[in-house]
């Protein structure tokens, strides 16, 4: 392998290496960091050039990294952490003239945002940048410790918050009170009436997509109320690692994020559905319905700061319904 220099390999290129990683999916990274496609694949194509290596198999169910991509990895991942820190010092010091805001929300809330918060940023003329990273088990002491300004999360833990901390807001945005369906688009569920008991006939996925690690998805507290039994046959917290579980086996998942449908219309080989009201009424009246929360630290009120909150406000409820 040639030696390589830093000017060859340049930031975006590295960004676009640790989203794939992490993703499996060019067109959710494509999505996520607001790139188009094409440009995507000429900077994972600049990156196997400058460390002469492919770094991920093409699968049917995505990319998959190789041995050396790993090791690449870790490295990769600090220096866009460093280089995300060098950013927001200085964006937040007196000669910055932009605002740097790091957002942590679950994969299928950030979905939609990069476009739509891009462009209600340029028409407010705003001087406000931002990084959308995945909500996981350390977000709420990265937004009390700085590293992350606003979170986007759905944890009962939340519920509660502002007892237990009072440097922190959590700010209650919308009930999820609506459950999506989702599994192969040839499951044999898809041929029967869809009931909380025909569901809990399959393998379930717990994707605590927004939710605390260790928490119980809606459906499996219904399911301990009323003792019927169902398999959980395992945990996973990204979309890229659910969709290729769900595409080669019979396990299923309910979800409670309408922007499921923008996603799914880009993965081949997975349906999604609405859960009826009568089903979704019969599990929330046995188990508190979650919400979806806005949290921040309290300290935090420049202009920048309440407009980028109200922005988000107004987006949920452009894009959750």
């Amino acid at each position: 392998m040639k030696d390589i220099r830093l000017s060859d390999l340049d930031l975006l290129s590295i960004n676009i290496f640790v989203n794939l990683y992490e993703n499996r999916s060019a067109t959710l990274v494509a999505h996520k960091l607001n790139i188009p496609a094409p440009k995507i694949s000429r900077c994972l194509k600049h990156t196997r050039e400058i460390l002469g290596n492919e770094l991920f198999v093409r699968k049917k169910y995505g990319l998959i990294p190789n041995e050396f991509a790993s090791e690449v990895y870790p490295i990769a991942k600090e220096l866009m952490e460093c280089a995300t820190k060098l950013q927001k010092l200085y964006c937040t010091s007196d000669n910055g003239l932009i605002r740097h805001f790091e957002i942590a929300a679950p994969d299928l809330i950030s979905y939609p945002f990069p476009k739509i918060l891009l462009s209600a940023i340029k028409d407010a003329g705003k001087s406000v940048s931002f990084n959308i990273s995945r909500w996981n088990k350390h977000s709420i002491d990265n937004i009390i410790s700085g590293e992350v300004d606003l979170g986007l999360c759905c944890s009962k833990e939340l519920d509660n918050l502002r007892r237990s901390d009072e440097s922190l807001i959590a700010l209650r945005l919308k009930k999820l009170n609506k459950l999506f369906l989702i599994c192969h688009n040839q499951h044999p569920l898809l041929k029967e009436e869809i009931t909380l008991e025909s569901i809990a006939s399959y393998p379930f996925i717990n994707s605590n997509m927004g939710y605390s690690e260790l928490e119980l998805s809606p459906l499996q507290e219904y399911c301990q109320s009323q003792n019927i039994h169902l398999e959980t046959e395992i945990n996973l917290t990204g979309l890229t690692g659910l969709f290729e579980y769900l595409r080669s086996s019979q396990s299923v998942t309910l979800l409670p994020y309408s922007t499921i449908f923008n996603v799914i219309n880009n993965i081949p080989d997975l349906h999604a559905c609405r859960l009826s009201e009568v089903e979704s009424e019969r599990l929330y009246r046995q188990v508190r319905t979650p919400s979806l929360y806005l949290v921040y630290r309290n300290n935090d009120k420049t202009p920048e700061h309440q407009w980028l909150s109200s922005e988000i406000q107004d987006l949920i409820e452009l894009t959750l319904h």
